[in-house]
């Protein structure tokens, strides 16, 4: 098995999803489960922000006219959306689509050109589509990556961003997407700012300037991000 990682970046005013995405520079979105066939495609993405970008975002994602892989109007795909998770900064949301034939997008592609058995991830923040995807060692990916190029629009970046042996597959327990988004947004400025750095860079009060909260909501906020990481590092990756 080999893994790859596809990267598309949208320009502005390309794709409205993308633009979400830029303009709530807190939202981030994961594929839980993603898979595809000839002609369908169903998945499970978990979206995670403040609560104005989840209510925009679930708004445009989980618009049935419209493709969240394509261009407007390059798509003729069947969609159907159903929220299986839902609180002011999160939303899980499950979609099926068919008849993905002239889907332009890396697993509709993917599927045409790999065969069966792949497997996909997806992260999408700001501007970028993130696709890894797992496939057999025989396989020409170069065949996809130029596809890929050839179906997007002009403006429209795609890379390959890397190549290696599989990592992390089946056993990536804890996802930053789990964690809640005011807790996610302390920990990323911590780690950014260096308050875990040795020396410590930054305190927290400096850190709460930066995020614009008062330092004892900071504190709190560091303070259940790192129960969560130690609880579900503990129960998940240690115990059998």
């Amino acid at each position: 098995m080999k893994e790859y990682a596809f990267a598309v970046e949208y320009p502005p005013g390309v794709d409205p999803l993308a633009d979400l995405f830029v303009e709530y520079p807190g939202a981030m979105a994961k594929s839980i489960a993603c898979v595809v066939s000839d002609d369908s495609m169903w998945r499970v993405d978990r979206m995670t922000g403040p609560a104005e970008a989840i209510d925009a975002i679930e708004a445009c994602a989980l618009d049935p006219e419209r493709c969240n892989e394509c261009p407007p109007g390059d798509c003729a795909s069947h969609r159907e959306y159903e929220v299986l998770a839902r609180d002011s900064t999160t939303c899980t949301y499950y979609s099926y689509r068919t008849d993905i034939d002239h889907c332009p997008s890396v697993p509709s592609l993917a599927a045409d050109h790999l065969g069966d058995g792949v497997l996909y991830e997806s992260v999408r923040r700001g501007r970028n589509y993130t696709w890894r995807v797992l496939v057999r060692r025989d396989v020409n990916v170069g065949r996809l990556f130029d596809a890929l190029q050839d179906a997007y629009p002009d403006g429209v970046t795609v890379s390959l961003s890397h190549l290696r042996s599989p990592t992390h597959w089946g056993d990536e327990a804890i996802s930053i997407a789990d964690l809640p988004y005011e807790q996610r947004e302390a920990l990323e400025a911590a780690v950014e700012h260096g308050y875990y750095a040795t020396p410590r860079a930054a305190n927290t009060g400096d850190i709460a300037e930066r995020l614009d909260v008062p330092q004892s909501t900071l504190q709190y906020r560091l303070q259940r991000a790192e129960s969560w990481l130690a609880n579900n590092f503990v129960s998940e990756c240690l115990q059998p």
